[in-house]
């Protein structure tokens, strides 16, 4: 009897398993080229656990072989893989796939559907909401928030190098850009200073462990199982303790934030500039807006407040960390263009070691073709997916409804038909002759079209103003021959595969102000 219903179990799974094999979405996907897969896993056991060689198969390799189109199965999930410019711009540019997808439902217990995740309808209204909290004019306001934690960065960098020994010590930077860059989300856009620069904070961790073990649940058997079972085991407490955390550290910031907006007066006077310029309004626009909201009775629960506030601290600080990063690495590897960049700042600065205006910033076109070109190279965000709602037709292959597109940024930026000598690092590529002559949709680090992101003017102001602080003290080495090339992996965005150890030599100034 055992026997006859575990036969009988197994012919309904063989039969359910063909009827799938054989239908027309699988035989329509599968016309499209990609690599050999077999049951039940599709090409899932042909990717590394290693994720820095997974990016390089998924985005480098695959696109080689099998074009700037092809199909990967995940299991019974279909990606279509895209990596050229056109292709990007029928997707990104369209305002019938905006949806995320249910690829992106790990994210949901943290994330919530704040921007990044949110579905069309619920995206479109929020970001309306909160477009205006990223006006030109509220980020000159942030200027001084910039500086302020660059000079702490450079305090605790120098700290760090212990110069005073006049001895050439390596030093892992990324951990202090996090802890700066989410000094400055927290102050900037939040109003609330959590000082991680001078304090311990085990939110960075968490977030870091947090987004290793979304990525490796995507990428393993756990993907294919109940997540009641991912829950049991090991891993799947430790992803529970991290996400406590994380949504501890960011309701408190909402909560320290709401009493400040209760307990402030608006100024009676209006000559009196200074209890004025103190005001929120102006400086902490984003997470205010939102709070001033729904007291005023917007569609805006404490949930969704919360869910906006984690996708900011995560996106607003682990993405500009990663951008930073690596073009601290692109310096240090290519010196020339490092003194380069040091002398544009000397002529803006000259010796001085005054904070960077926003006016500055927008004469620093060195500095900002490099950082352009080092996100180019390495992107923040490698890869972004949207749902296909309907069918569609991609250079002459049927995309059926169900399936998601997955656009390779890290593929796109390193495609040599549209970056020629992909690899190496040149600049002058976004010189206006030769960025005005690509194709728009080239090079899209912050996304593009509808659903781009909405914090890149933010971004850049913040990464020049920290750059442009770092380069005028120090001077940065990566020792290649003791370590390699720096490996990028890719979890949920871009980062060093074993940390960027680098070689930091203060300069000094005559002038300190």
């Amino acid at each position: 009897m055992l026997f006859a219903v575990i036969c009988l179990a197994a012919a309904v799974i063989l039969f359910i398993y063909l009827r799938w094999e054989y239908s027309s979405y699988v035989k329509t996907i599968d016309l499209i080229p990609g690599p050999p897969k077999v049951a039940v896993f599709g090409n899932a056991l042909l990717l590394p656990r290693d994720i820095h060689e997974s990016l390089q198969v998924l985005q480098e390799k695959w696109p080689k072989m099998y074009g700037r189109i092809f199909r990967v199965w995940f299991g019974s999930q279909a990606f279509i893989d895209i990596s050229s410019p056109a292709l990007m711009e029928e997707i990104m540019s369209s305002q019938k796939f905006i949806n995320k997808g249910e690829v992106y439902d790990p994210l949901l217990p943290w994330l919530g559907e704040g921007l990044l995740t949110a579905p069309a309808n619920k995206w479109r209204k929020r970001r309306r909401l909160l477009t205006p909290a990223f006006h030109f004019q509220i980020l000159d306001n942030f200027f001084d928030i910039f500086n302020k934690n660059a000079d702490i960065l450079c305090q605790q960098l120098c700290g760090a190098a212990n110069s005073q020994t006049k001895k050439m010590k390596e030093i892992e930077v990324f951990p202090f850009l996090k802890r700066c860059t989410l000094d400055i989300i927290c102050e900037a856009a939040m109003g609330i200073q959590v000082n991680a620069q001078l304090e311990d904070t085990q939110y960075i961790i968490s977030v870091q462990r947090f987004s290793f073990l979304i990525f490796e649940k995507f990428m393993s058997i756990w993907r294919l199982l109940p997540d009641w079972m991912y829950f049991l085991s090991a891993n799947g407490k430790e992803y529970k303790k991290h996400l406590k955390v994380i949504h501890d550290f960011t309701s408190k910031v909402i909560r320290d934030r709401k009493k400040e907006i209760d307990q402030e007066i608006e100024p009676t006077n209006q000559g009196d500039e200074k209890e004025s310029e103190f005001g929120s309004k102006k400086r902490r626009a984003f997470l205010d807006l939102m709070l001033i909201a729904a007291k005023q009775g917007a569609d805006l629960n404490e949930t969704d407040i919360r869910n906006e506030v984690d996708t900011f601290m995560f996106e607003g600080h682990d993405t500009t960390a990663s951008a930073t990063v690596w073009f601290l690495y692109c310096m240090a590897t290519h010196p020339d263009h490092q003194e380069r960049v040091r002398e544009e700042l000397n002529h803006v600065f000259g010796d001085s070691n005054r904070g960077c205006t926003a006016e500055d910033a927008t004469q620093l076109k060195y500095l900002e073709r490099c950082i352009k070109e080092s996100l180019r190279l390495y992107p923040s965000v490698p890869n972004i997916k949207r749902r296909v709602s309907e069918d569609i037709v991609l250079e002459g292959y049927t995309i059926p409804a169900g399936a998601t597109i997955s656009m390779h940024i890290y593929a796109l930026h390193r495609n040599e038909a549209v970056f020629p000598d992909p690899l190496a690092f040149k600049p002058e590529r976004f010189e206006s002759e030769q960025f005005t002559a690509r194709h728009p949709f080239a090079f899209v680090p912050f996304s593009a079209g509808p659903r781009n992101c909405i914090g890149q003017r933010f971004a850049l102001f913040e990464e020049k103003v920290i750059l442009s602080t770092l380069l005028r003290r120090f001077r940065f080495v990566y020792d290649t021959a003791k370590h390699g090339p720096a490996k990028p992996c890719a979890d949920l965005i871009l980062k060093p595969h074993h940390g960027m150890p680098m070689i930091i030599t203060p300069i000094n100034h005559t002038t300190s102000s």
